[in-house]
């Protein structure tokens, strides 16, 4: 459609003849002038250019806007305070909004310039089992300026065996120290201390940008149980982080001689894996000394013969372990020692079971090689006697082998020095060569890394091309093996008694020296001779933890005293913890690991590592005693291996233990909603009013005052509506804020 001039009066004057122009202009402007005055609003032609524009709500005239209004919102009141032209403009918006709280309180504000209250009865209505519970997750990580950049991305660590969505980041400052946490949802996977986390998109966080997960509170080792608790009771826990909260989850009901286990020296040189031995006692109180009773002496009752085993002592009590169950100690009676003897005056404990723990965890960890075999007890083996033999295997036998005979052997060998630039070592049994230099048939009899002996014939034996650079191959394992000195040629010789023979081989005893495989065994009596194929010595050392078959001279060091490697550390926290029954004296307590105490390493103090640990124990005689906790908020900020103590609002009791810092955190949780929950503003469902499809207006006027209003323009079908009549009782003229109101249900 063309567009219409909004005014013609400019062009009357040419409509006009020329003459006109020169002999009646004042004619044309009389003329002009009423086309003006038609062109004004409301006149004739002014009406007639603009019916275009009194199509848009923006520019018709004020008179049309009551069609506008019958057109598109017939129900509004032409008392409705609101700017009518605005309204008209965005009336969709209220259409769009039909059903919903904001279309009736954008109704209210446009004909009442009034703010209601839609207070909606289905959403108080009490329904079993209708809360949510929701238990916050969350990662504590490393600083990094741009941490917000996480907010709404996917994390992985770095194996994709875990993946989160990013919720939210807060940092919190806990006793000075600076904890970011990374609040994550949609879970895959789990996310532990040490792991690295980056972007699954790496955004901002990349595998070469990646933050540290420095854990959250997981669990804890018990080591003091305190006394009278109760599974479910809630503990603070008390620690460099804060609010980590554990709930008790197993308690032992003994009634009485439960064992509270504390750490007093974590010791040195421990493993997860150490002895734990805990032993009810006797103590006896004595008098009269004579001589000396001291720890691990064996003593008894002069009347009962009760007896045992003496862990501490001093001149006024002894402390007994492992005591006969068949007699009592009695007061009066004589103990005595292998060194001394006293009087007992008193007799305490003898009672109590079952207490048990093991190493939870350790700290200032360190790995440490070493061989576990012990030799002490070989220190005055005799390795050539009657009892040391060997099997030599012959071919090529000639004449006759006899017991008592005595047999001689010698062979030429080279002893060559070097090293092996392949995986490959040289093997016992295989030829080294070397072609190009006239190196060839060197028979390894013996290979020991980077020595080797070899037989074979003279010129062989005498090579001069047997230097220090030069490359030799093995046959079998094509091994290759560098020279790195010259080879040193000698006689290997070997005498011994023949203690048994048959076709194939001889048995000897009283060995001298050594026979060599290849080399020619002569029997010195009837002149027989032998090629031997084969030499075992026969000798069994018997080796603790040897990997070798035989532990003789002819095994590997490395297969008759192999290497352990084990992670030692000083214990942090005790696990398992079973504080026993019975209990009316201090339990004997050790704590071994064998391996390093057996190395006989002493600390600072003269106690061997692995060793010296001390545990005490606390003898509670009432109920509730805490074996387990389960964390139940992790709290933020506490450390690995810390102790931390637990705090009951209702019961003084102290407990503690050590914090286990591995896995990603959790909150204790919160009801999203209050639907189950039975108070004040919770209701039986009624059918009419507390039903899920009513809603109530609360306004300043009465329902009979809006209803029709409001069912005509927002009032969805299907749902009843109620109204409340909203009285101001007292209002704040300064600051317009009413303190108080009634509400009164129409």
């Amino acid at each position: 459609m063309s567009s219409i001039e909004k005014s013609i009066s400019p062009f009357i004057a040419q409509q006009f003849p020329s003459f006109y122009r020169d002999q009646g202009p004042n004619f044309i402007a009389f003329v002009k002038a009423y086309y003006e005055w038609l062109e004004q609003t409301n006149q004739a032609i002014g009406h007639a250019r603009s019916l275009l524009d009194y199509q848009d709500i923006d520019t018709t005239a004020e008179q049309f806007i009551k069609h506008f209004k019958y057109q598109y919102i017939q129900s509004l009141p032409d008392t409705a305070v609101v700017n009518k032209r605005l309204l008209l403009q965005h009336v969709l918006d209220l259409y769009r909004s039909k059903g919903t709280p904001r279309a009736v309180e954008l109704l209210f504000r446009i004909v009442f310039n009034e703010d209601i209250e839609i207070y909606v009865p289905g959403e108080y209505i009490f329904k079993p089992s209708d809360n949510t519970w929701k238990v916050p997750r969350y990662i504590e990580v490393s600083s990094d300026p741009d941490l917000i950049d996480l907010v709404g991305t996917q994390i992985q660590n770095p194996s994709r065996t875990a993946t989160a969505m990013v919720e939210s980041i807060e940092s919190k400052i806990v006793n000075g120290r600076t904890v970011n946490v990374v609040e994550i949802s949609n879970i895959n996977g789990e996310f532990v201390r040490g792991d690295r986390i980056f972007q699954t998109r790496e955004i901002t966080f990349t595998r070469n940008r990646s933050l540290l997960i420095t854990g959250s509170l997981t669990a804890i080792a018990i080591s003091q149980a305190g006394e009278n608790f109760s599974v479910g009771d809630i503990l603070d826990v008390v620690g460099s982080g804060t609010e980590g909260k554990a709930r008790v989850s197993a308690v032992s009901n003994t009634f009485t001689g439960a064992l509270s286990f504390s750490i007093l020296d974590g010791g040195t040189g421990y493993t997860t894996n150490a002895v734990v031995t805990v032993k009810s006692t006797v103590i006896l109180d004595v008098g009269g000394l004579q001589g000396d009773i001291s720890s691990s002496q064996f003593v008894y009752d002069s009347v009962t013969s009760a007896n045992g085993t003496v862990s501490f002592a001093n001149s006024t009590q002894v402390q007994i372990i492992d005591y006969s169950n068949l007699a009592s100690f009695s007061i009066g009676s004589t103990l005595i020692g292998p060194s001394g003897n006293a009087v007992i005056t008193r007799v305490i404990g003898g009672s109590g079971s079952s207490a048990i723990f093991r190493v939870g965890s350790l700290v200032n960890r360190s790995s440490i090689t070493f061989n576990n075999t012990r030799i002490r007890e070989y220190l005055s083996t005799s390795l050539n006697s009657n009892a040391d033999s060997y099997d030599l295997i012959l071919t090529s036998i000639s004449g006759t082998f006899s017991p008592g005979d005595t047999v001689d052997g010698s062979a030429n060998v080279v002893q060559l020095e070097g090293f092996t630039s392949t995986a490959l070592g040289v093997a016992n049994g295989e030829s080294l060569s070397n072609s190009s230099l006239g190196i060839t048939d060197l028979y390894v009899y013996r290979s020991d890394g980077s020595l080797i002996s070899c037989t074979g014939t003279e010129s062989n034996l005498n090579n001069a091309n047997l230097v220090s650079g030069t490359i030799l191959i093995g046959n079998t394992t094509a091994a290759v093996y560098e020279l790195i000195n010259p080879a040193r040629k000698e006689t290997i010789t070997g005498s011994a008694l023949v203690s048994t023979a048959n076709a194939t081989a001889v048995t000897l005893s009283l060995v001298n020296g050594y026979f060599i495989e290849t080399s020619t065994l002569t029997d010195a009596n009837s002149g027989a001779t032998a090629t031997i194929s084969d030499v075992v010595r026969l000798t069994d050392w018997g080796l603790e933890d040897s990997e070798a078959v035989l532990d003789n001279l002819d095994s590997l060091i490395l297969e008759s005293l192999p290497l352990l490697t084990l992670e030692i550390g000083t214990i942090a926290s005790l696990s398992q913890v079973n504080p026993g029954a019975g209990y009316t004296t201090r339990p004997f307590i050790n704590v071994n690991e064998p391996r390093i105490a057996a190395l006989e390493v002493f600390d600072g103090n003269g106690s061997l590592e692995g060793n010296n640990a001390i545990i005490g124990a606390t003898i509670i005689g009432g109920n509730g005693a805490i074996i387990s906790v389960e964390v139940i908020d992790s709290g933020y900020g506490y450390l690995e291996n810390e102790s931390v103590s637990m705090q009951s609002a209702n019961n003084p009791s102290p407990v503690s233990g050590s914090s286990i810092v591995f896995r990603s955190g959790r909150g204790e949780g919160r009801w999203l909603n209050r639907k189950s929950f039975a108070s004040d503003i919770m209701y039986i469902q009624d059918g009419l009013f507390y039903q899920n499809y009513s809603y109530q207006v609360i306004a300043q006027r009465m329902l009979s005052s809006y209803e029709k209003l409001v069912r005509d323009l927002t009032h969805p079908a299907g749902v009843a509506l109620f109204g409340a009549f909203r009285s101001l009782d007292v209002v704040e003229e300064d600051l317009d804020v009413v303190s108080e109101s009634s509400i009164v249900q129409q």
